[in-house]
């Protein structure tokens, strides 16, 4: 694209994404990138067109940063110690900053502005990502034998619980208050799911011994 080499992208880009965070997207123009990045508003419209093209280009890079710090925090332990490492690390990403940030993912899905596809879609696509590191992690912490099926729904019972600590910490919950949240999210969800696993075992005996006297009465 014409325009581009007249500036580092990669800079560029890292600029953009602390101003999209800090403004949002319906907030920031591109007037605010240009004078960030030190280089003419003319300049970014020819190399990218629009604001949203800038956006889309920053997003993509946040995501891929997160989603891999996401991973490392899910890496190991039992299912409890990888949930707390996993929403400790959301946390001090959103909490971060003087003022905190707050969570760039949930400020661009709330933000009234937006109407294009292209947003929405790179905003569903991180959280599905998310979804799936979390559901692959609990099926990983084979100590805690969580069945399949409930992996998959507690999988997006957390992220559902990280875009509510979004929204906490925006209203004015630190870090402390979040942290003490997510513990005690875990240990109930955690506790849950053994309760429903132990439930199974009197019902799936009771469920044998039936088939077992049908087949005699045969």
């Amino acid at each position: 694209m014409a325009g581009v080499r007249q500036f580092d992208e990669k800079e560029l880009i890292s600029v953009a994404l602390d101003v999209f965070w800090r403004k949002g997207l319906h907030d920031a123009t591109m007037q605010d990138l240009a004078e960030a990045a030190g280089v003419q508003r003319g300049s970014l419209y020819n190399a990218y067109g629009d604001k949203e093209a800038i956006f889309l280009r920053a997003f993509d890079a946040y995501a891929e940063r997160f989603l891999e710090s996401a991973g490392n925090a899910l890496a190991e332990g039992g299912a409890g110690v990888r949930l707390e490492r996993f929403l400790d690390m959301i946390i001090v990403n959103m909490t971060s900053g003087s003022p905190a940030r707050g969570c760039l993912t949930t400020r661009t899905a709330l933000d009234a502005a937006i109407s294009s596809e292209a947003v929405r879609q790179r905003v569903r696509g991180v959280l599905e990502r998310l979804e799936q590191l979390v559901g692959k992690a609990l099926r990983a912490a084979a100590a805690e034998r969580l069945p399949a099926a409930d992996t998959d729904r507690l999988a997006r019972v957390v992220i559902t619980f990280t875009r509510g600590m979004a929204v906490m910490e925006r209203v004015g919950f630190d870090r402390k208050q979040l942290r003490e949240s997510a513990v005690t999210f875990v240990d109930a969800l955690i506790r849950g799911a053994r309760l429903r696993r132990a439930a199974r075992g009197p019902r799936r005996a009771f469920r044998e011994a039936k088939h077992r006297r049908a087949a005699r009465m045969k």
